[in-house]
């Protein structure tokens, strides 16, 4: 008895094999690679975003790098003591925080520790491209009118602040112009906090070498005090050099190459938080998610351009 076998489907009259990027289905007619879309964004979405997180562990290595080619070169000199200097580290490191202190408020300064780890840490932030893959795929549920996956999704964007605000307002019914005032001024007070925490680690750096100055002259008067003493004379150009290195050291190791990567960290955030935005807009208006990738698309890299309606 022979085996019936089922015709293949095709697409324009061309053959498909199951589960290619050109097959339908008969419920929704929708291109397989947009019900992946939405299949990205769904029930274990906050686990994957962790996974897709970039690393990126340049800052920890460099600082490693710095540190280990300064610990080389000291210890090949044979005297590794002699870079110990307890009062040259109480008026670098003393008289930074103290006048990063005067230029600051107390709540900004706290948090400092957070922010350096933040800049430290290894893992990154999610790709840009996938931030923008699941604002379409919400915008494919808005369009068909999913309220209730729409607000499933919306209690998971917790990793997406401005995305989940944006689609909050939208489920309320707010009008888009009312909602793209709040997403903006939500975003103009994250970029100023952003600048705020950089704008620490740039006068902390731009202070550490002024009390290395500080610290060489007050070696030095100690040193030209006390000539009839030549005992004297060494502590006090101890304190007048070891100053300078390290003030230096901390501005130009530490503090400067945090702020600029705090920078970069900050550029990043903006452009996730303008996709949101153009994403939450496209969701209040009901927009076609075609039109939707165009515009994100705008703004993304060459490299991270969606095609899912291509």
């Amino acid at each position: 008895m022979s085996a019936t076998t089922k015709p293949r489907p095709t697409v324009d009259g061309r053959p498909v094999a199951s589960g290619s990027a050109g097959s339908t289905t008969a419920r929704s007619g929708r291109p397989v690679k947009e019900r992946r879309a939405n299949r990205r964004t769904g029930s274990k979405e906050e686990s994957s975003d962790v996974v897709a997180r970039t690393r990126d562990p340049a800052a920890i290595l460099g600082l490693i790098g710095v540190v280990g080619a300064l610990a080389v070169a000291i210890f090949l000199g044979g005297r590794p003591a002699a870079f110990v200097d307890l009062p040259s580290m109480l008026i670098v490191l003393a008289g930074t925080v103290a006048a990063t202190t005067m230029t600051f408020s107390s709540r900004e300064l706290l948090r400092v520790p957070a922010i350096v780890w933040t800049a430290l840490s290894p893992g990154g932030a999610a790709p840009s491209r996938r931030v923008a893959l699941e604002g379409i795929a919400i915008a494919e549920l808005a369009r068909r009118e999913e309220i209730r996956a729409m607000e499933k999704h919306q209690q998971a964007l917790t990793h997406r602040p401005v995305l989940q605000r944006g689609l909050a307002m939208a489920l309320e019914g707010r009008s888009p112009a009312l909602i793209e005032r709040a997403l903006r001024r939500q975003i103009a007070a994250d970029d100023e906090r952003r600048a705020r925490a950089e704008a620490i680690l740039r006068r902390a750096a731009d202070v550490a070498p002024a009390m290395g100055l500080i610290g060489t002259l007050i070696g030095l008067v100690q040193m030209l005090g006390q000539l009839d003493d030549p005992s004297s004379i060494g502590p006090a150009m101890a304190v007048a050099l070891l100053t300078t290195f390290y003030g230096a050291l901390l501005a130009h190791a530490l503090f400067y190459p945090l702020a600029e990567r705090l920078a970069g960290q900050a550029d990043h955030a903006r452009l996730q938080a303008e996709l949101q935005l153009l994403a939450a807009l496209s969701i209040a208006e009901r927009e076609n998610p075609r039109l939707l990738e165009a515009s994100l698309n705008s703004l993304l890299e060459e490299r991270d351009q969606l095609e899912e309606y291509a």
